[in-house]
């Protein structure tokens, strides 16, 4: 994420634009798309999500009426009436904020990252309280008898096929962190702050998350994973009114952090996409209300309705996004070293700086095939087609396989074949540093109201005498 964040960064632009540099003016066109695509998947998703903290939110304030309707679904839907009618308003609440800039939505994301982590401890604390600070074995978490629980090379598997899935989760950040960092003050802050602030709230939440369903194991022999399946537990062992508050402050943090995942992470990035795909019709907030709108017919309840079908979705868009930011990361640090003409990824006439071959890449297209179809044939495996077993295990491994493949290949390739377009005796990121110099003199032009090209720090007014300014000039 950190080394993706660079480009936009010094460029300011986003993942559809930092894309065309490497894959040509119409070969971005599909790693935009498959993004897009997911990226509407994960906005069902996570709306449903967002959905079961409202319903257990009504539940703490209309009492056991909401659970008790009169009228239910059938269950060969897969959901609930409540979770059905929460999914509707969470989507309801989230459409309004798609009209709004990434900007004006700081307030939300600074709310969020002081409530959350007091709440997510009160859950941890209220969970080993009520274990006596005991956790559940293996086993019983796994449901199963400690004979039958994995050991060597399977277990070895298994924990490699999880932390595949897990960056199938991540890569979909890897690859888009374009649209986020090209609002960067500098480069450099992208480095840090991910290398600190990501990995280690990640873990800690993860283990919190572990720590706090062993504990429940232990005190109630039932294993839940799933959080707004714990809310929901929790006002069944205990329906006071101090437990319907605890429980109601605990899903509101829940739905909030929600809901800047979904806009941040994936509402903001469709509208990217779609606004690249099709300029004429979508703009930013556009896409978003449509990609919000869609998720409506997605059922994400059947997608959430297998464990191992959710993992199957997280491993396959990995093997899609991971060659994308692999040739994004190695095109923009080793093969063009910094330097992009970025206003020329906005023309795509003949001749053009990034049309390549007709508008693509072969470099990095054949690159990007190679990468992700050594772990295809095993990702086509996990929906029941029979697949040989080296070629599940290459899927095991699926983001890793496919991003080091693209990455080197593409390196390889562009030895091999240098792209006319960049000049390898040019020094580390000079286009970048000449592209900031313009950016402040832009800034300092606009702000006088004067030529980019005259002295801003002063202005010869009719008289001849010098009249001072003071220039406000945005750090770029």
């Amino acid at each position: 994420m950190a080394l993706n964040s660079r480009a936009a960064a010094n460029y300011h632009v986003g993942y559809p634009v930092i894309l065309r540099t490497c894959f040509g003016m119409y070969g971005h066109y599909w790693p935009v798309l498959a993004r897009g695509v997911c990226a509407c998947l994960w906005v069902s998703v996570i709306t449903f999500q967002g959905g079961a903290y409202v319903s257990t939110m009504i539940n703490c304030v209309v009492g056991n009426s909401w659970n008790n309707l009169s009228v239910s679904l059938p269950e060969s839907v897969g959901c609930t009436l409540q979770r059905f009618i929460g999914f509707l308003i969470f989507w309801a609440f989230v459409l309004p904020f798609c009209s709004l800039r990434p900007t004006r939505l700081k307030w939300l994301y600074n709310f969020k990252a002081w409530i959350l982590p007091p709440s997510v401890l009160g859950l941890l604390i209220y969970c080993l309280v009520q274990s006596k600070g005991k956790l559940a074995s293996t086993a019983a978490l796994a449901s199963t008898d400690a004979s039958k629980l994995p050991k060597g090379a399977t277990l070895a598997w298994l924990m490699v096929s999880s932390i595949n899935s897990c960056m199938g989760n991540w890569s979909t950040f890897i690859a888009n962190m374009p649209d986020f960092s090209r609002y960067s003050n500098s480069p450099n802050a992208v480095l840090w702050t991910h290398v600190l602030f990501v990995p280690f709230p990640a873990a800690i939440g993860g283990m919190i998350g572990v720590f706090g369903t062993s504990a429940l194991q232990q005190a109630w022999g039932t294993t839940i994973w799933n959080q707004w399946d714990v809310f929901d537990a929790m006002l069944e062992h205990s329906f006071t009114g101090a437990m319907r508050f605890f429980v109601f402050l605990l899903a509101f943090s829940s739905l909030l952090f929600n809901f800047g995942a979904l806009i941040g992470a994936n509402l903001l990035p469709f509208g990217s996409d779609v606004t690249a795909l099709f300029p004429t019709v979508f703009n930013i907030p556009r896409g978003m209300w449509f990609c919000g709108t869609i998720a409506l017919a997605l059922q994400p309840w059947k997608i959430l309705a297998s464990s191992n079908g959710f993992l199957a979705f997280l491993g396959g868009y990995g093997i899609f996004m991971g060659p994308a930011a692999a040739i994004m990361i190695t095109d923009y640090w080793l093969v063009r070293r910094g330097n992009i003409a970025i206003m020329d990824a906005y023309s795509s006439e003949k001749g053009a700086t990034y049309m390549y071959w007709h508008g693509f890449n072969l470099n990095a297209c054949l690159a990007y095939f190679c990468g992700m179809m050594l772990p295809f044939v095993g990702f086509v495996g996990t929906f029941g087609v029979s697949v040989p077993t080296n070629a599940t295990k290459i899927d095991e491994l699926g983001w890793y396989v496919s991003a080091v493949t693209a990455g080197v290949l593409y390196v390889i390739f562009c030895k091999i074949r240098p792209p006319s377009n960049i000049d390898t005796n040019m020094p580390f990121e000079q286009m970048a540093h000449a592209f900031a110099e313009q950016r402040a003199r832009d800034e300092r032009a606009r702000l006088t109201g004067e030529d980019a090209s005259v002295d801003m720090d002063e202005k010869v007014v009719d008289d001849g005498s010098k009249e001072e300014y003071d220039v406000t000039v945005l750090e770029v």
